[in-house]
Order: C-alpha cells, then sequence, then structure tokens
C-alpha cells in the first residue's frame, strides 16, 4: 500500500480516482488546490501525486510545481481528455507517467505502479526456530552497542555542527529563476515569482517551502505585508489589496493604478510606489482610487524594489548594487547609501528587497536568465540608525 496525494479541482473526480486507488489498496489523501496538495506533502510525506489533467487545471503547471516542493516524489497525470501531444508535453514536464482517458481501475493501478515501483507480489515470512545465541553473538552485540553510543555522540555532533553553520550562513539558492519581488511576514519570507505567477513562503532558516499561493489571473511583480492585509502589484499596473487567508482573497482591486511599478511599500497609513520606467517613487492614499499624493524623484540609477522597515523607506538600487536609505518626508534624498558586494561576481541580478525587523534579504535572478536558480541572500549590515 502507499500514500497518494491526489491534486483535482472537480470534487467528483476527485472521488472517482480516489475510490479507484483506494480499490488496489492505496491510501488517498484528496486536494482541491496546489496550496493544500503542498500541505498534504509536509503533512504525509506521500510516496505518490496524482494530479488531473482537465480545462479547470492545468497540469503542466502543478507538475512543475510539485516536484520543486519535492522533487523526489514521482508525479502521475490522469488525462482528462485523451490527447498524445499533451501527454508528451506532460513527461517533458516531469510527470513520471501518464494515465490517458478513459480511466479505469486497471489502467491507474499500472500508471501508479510503474511510476513508484510498487511491488506486485505478495510475500509472506515463515517462522524458523531459534537458535542459541553464541560468545561471538554476545561479543558482536557489545561491538554494536558501543557503535551505537559513538554513532549516537556523532550525530549529536554532527547537528550541533549544521546548526552552527545555519547560524553563519548567508545565502541560499532557490528551486526557481523568476523572482521578482520579496516580503517578510510573520517568521516567512515571500517570493513573488512572475513565470509561474504565484507567491512561495519560505522558512528563512532553511528556506523550505512551506506554502504556495497560486495567482491564474495576475502576474504578481511587487509584494508587501500590512497588519491585516497584503498588497500586490501586477505587470499590467493593477495593484490589489489581499485577505490573509489561505488563497490570499482579493478584496479590493486598483486597475492600472501603478504603472510600470516593480516595487511596493506600506507604512501603515500610505501605499508606496516605485516606478522603474520614470524612475520615481510615488506616494498614495489609501482611498476607493488610491489617489497619487505625491511623487518623488529617485535618487539613483536602477530602482527596483522598496521597503518600510518601521521608521523610514529603503530601496535597493540595481545598477549600482546597493541599499539606498530615504528621507520619509522627502523620498527623493538618499539619507544613507550601503554597498551589497555579494552581487559583485555579476552572476545573479537583485530584483527584490525585505526587511525581517533584524535583518534585511534580497533575491537576486540568475544571470543570463533562465540559467542556474535565483539566489536569497541574509545581509549582516551593521550600524544601522
Amino acid at each position: 500500500m502507499a500514500t497518494i496525494a491526489l491534486v483535482c479541482r472537480d470534487d467528483s473526480d476527485r472521488e472517482r480516482l480516489a475510490l479507484m486507488a483506494g480499490e488496489s489498496g492505496h491510501l488517498v489523501h484528496g486536494a482541491g488546490r496546489l496550496a493544500d496538495a503542498v500541505e498534504l506533502i509536509g503533512e504525509f510525506s506521500p510516496r505518490l501525486m496524482l494530479v488531473v489533467d482537465a480545462p479547470n487545471q492545468d497540469a503542466e503547471v502543478l507538475v512543475r510545481e510539485l516536484l520543486r516542493v519535492s522533487p523526489l516524489t514521482p508525479v502521475v497525470v490522469a488525462l482528462k481528455v485523451r490527447d498524445a501531444s499533451r501527454a508528451v508535453r506532460l513527461m517533458r514536464t516531469g510527470a513520471a507517467e501518464v494515465v490517458s482517458a478513459p480511466w479505469t481501475r486497471e489502467a491507474l493501478q499500472a500508471g501508479l505502479a510503474k511510476a513508484g515501483r510498487l511491488p506486485g507480489t505478495v510475500y509472506t515470512l515463515t517462522r524458523t526456530p531459534p537458535k542459541r545465541p553464541t560468545a561471538a553473538v554476545y561479543a558482536f552485540a557489545a561491538l554494536a552497542f558501543f557503535a551505537a553510543a559513538f554513532g549516537t555522540m556523532s550525530v549529536k555532533r554532527h547537528e550541533a555542527q549544521v546548526k552552527a553553520e545555519a547560524a553563519t550562513r548567508y545565502y541560499w539558492d532557490l528551486p526557481s529563476a523568476h523572482p521578482a519581488s520579496l516580503a517578510f511576514d510573520e517568521g516567512r519570507l515571500w517570493v513573488a515569482d512572475w513565470f509561474t505567477q504565484s507567491l512561495y513562503a519560505y522558512d528563512p532558516a532553511n528556506m523550505a517551502i512551506k506554502r504556495i499561493v497560486h495567482f491564474p489571473d495576475q502576474t504578481p511583480i511587487a509584494l508587501a505585508f500590512g497588519a491585516d492585509s497584503v498588497w500586490t502589484a501586477s505587470a499590467f499596473g493593477g495593484v490589489s489589496r489581499r485577505m490573509k487567508d489561505d488563497s490570499l482573497t482579493a478584496v479590493e482591486n486598483y486597475d492600472r493604478a501603478a504603472q510600470n511599478t516593480l516595487g511596493i511599500a506600506f507604512d501603515g497609513l500610505y501605499l508606496w510606489t516605485l516606478d522603474s520606467k520614470e524612475h520615481r517613487i510615488h506616494k498614495h492614499l489609501v482611498d476607493s482610487e488610491l489617489s497619487e499624493i505625491a511623487s518623488y524623484k529617485y535618487p539613483g540609477v536602477s530602482p527596483v524594489a522598496i521597503v518600510y522597515d518601521g521608521r523610514t523607506l529603503w530601496s535597493l538600487d540595481s545598477a549600482n548594487h546597493e541599499l539606498v536609505r530615504h528621507n520619509l518626508e522627502r523620498p527623493d534624498e538618499a539619507v544613507e547609501r550601503i554597498s551589497l558586494p555579494e552581487y559583485k561576481d555579476g552572476r545573479h541580478r537583485p530584483v527584490g528587497l525585505a526587511w525581517d525587523g533584524e535583518h534585511f534579504w534580497t533575491v537576486g535572478e540568475p544571470i543570463p536568465k533562465d540559467i542556474g536558480p535565483a539566489r536569497v541572500y541574509r545581509h549582516l549590515i551593521w550600524g544601522l540608525k
């Protein structure tokens, strides 16, 4: 018996496939969305993942994201519509097996068994008469005891070493190459990915993925968190205010309110947007129109991100590889500039900035694009006033 995570938006299809897999002796946990599937992976560690490809659910996106979360877990795709070319594309994306329509218990069982190398033969154990222990057995037991004790000490030393390295480590590679923005909220580091149209929540201690929120109708470019809301900016200039629920539901949409925006910050009263084309910082009143009440020229070369640290605004200048501290009353005035030597090797271009209350974090996309993973840095910057 194998534990299987089943991702299917349609309730009837999910019940049907769960019944087929259950009749074959598997334990099935169903999920209607990608975010629910990620939680299942963390809770149950399934041996296989089964995904339905249907008009209302793109299996290519799901396969790609599930393999990023759990690269070693095979993904089987069940096609709602029989299509050989589609099956080939899914296999190239990373699917271990594709089960074509119409679905049958035999075809599904064969696909799951092949993908997961599940055993098809049942073995039984036979009892053998017990043997009397010899002196060699007692000697071996003593050696095993001391080896176990030594092994336990080694494991504890290794765990202490890992913790020490985690405390001093300052960069991590991400399972993607298309970051657009960075933000910090409630102990999680959030990365907006424009290619997958998703937000990823990472554990800042080890960069393990804790949550994924997919936006099928929006390409998130900028991201900021408030006390009780989330702000996102899209590639087409729209801004959304969202609830902090499982799907980050939009409660207010401001169409084309912030053109060419790459950075967004909320100071508890005003919303600040960073215009990458005009090189300006715009100050917005949070009203029904997200009215712009002031605009300031950016005191740098290539602005890509902006963040509020609880006292003032900071921005990330991609061309100069530096953080810029702004006068909150006059953001066109740079109070301080801090160089980021981590980007001097030219392997990554900084695109996102976050503040966790103690450290600045940045995320960089690979140079050239799509070659290698994105990278997150935790910057140990001292002397901030």
